[in-house]
């Protein structure tokens, strides 16, 4: 069984970023499951100085890195602000950076909005940086609209997009771990 890690750069209860993760929780495999992270508000923030002690002692810490280090492939969501990704998501990889958790991790984007595809280029760039193994972009444009997660659930055309994202990330995942 492969296990699917969601990663929400959100920190906003209702965002769409977190409701098209939600929908996939519900559309992932039961071969391939996809949980989803606790969010990222409770992550210190990355100092060098302390992340040894922090890395041991700091329980959200402890069990976000676990919880990466375990998954086999990782799925990211994020908003776009001010040009760029969430501080709170860099904050959560760059604790990934000192550890074997993220290396050649296999990652899917997954987009709530195609508005400023260069901000999930960026994103891709330092996930790759970090040794990551960049699967997909896939955006399923939720941008200006309040659809809740029935909604997304009900939509064929969003279903198809988020089913054919997971699966072939899935796949992916399943050739690159195979032997021969």
């Amino acid at each position: 069984m492969i296990n699917l890690l969601g990663l929400n750069g959100s920190l906003r209860a209702n965002s769409s970023n977190g409701r098209l993760l939600a929908a996939a929780t519900q559309l992932a495999s039961t071969d391939a499951p996809l949980s989803l992270a606790a969010p990222l508000d409770d992550l210190p923030h990355f100092n060098p100085d302390s992340a040894e002690a922090q890395l041991s002692n700091n329980q959200a810490l402890v069990t976000f890195v676990d919880q990466v280090r375990n998954c086999q492939g990782l799925v990211v969501s994020a908003p776009v602000y001010a040009g760029g990704y969430p501080g709170v998501l860099k904050n959560a990889l760059d604790w990934l950076v000192g550890t074997d958790a993220f290396v050649d991790k296999p990652f899917l984007l997954l987009n709530a909005s195609d508005r400023v595809p260069s901000v999930a280029e960026s994103l891709a760039t330092v996930m790759r940086t970090m040794s990551g193994q960049e699967i997909a972009n896939t955006s399923i444009n939720l941008l200006g609209s309040d659809v809740s997660v029935e909604d997304i659930l009900a939509n064929p055309e969003q279903v198809a997009k988020i089913k054919a994202a997971l699966t072939g990330f899935v796949a992916a995942i399943h050739s690159a771990t195979s032997p021969g």
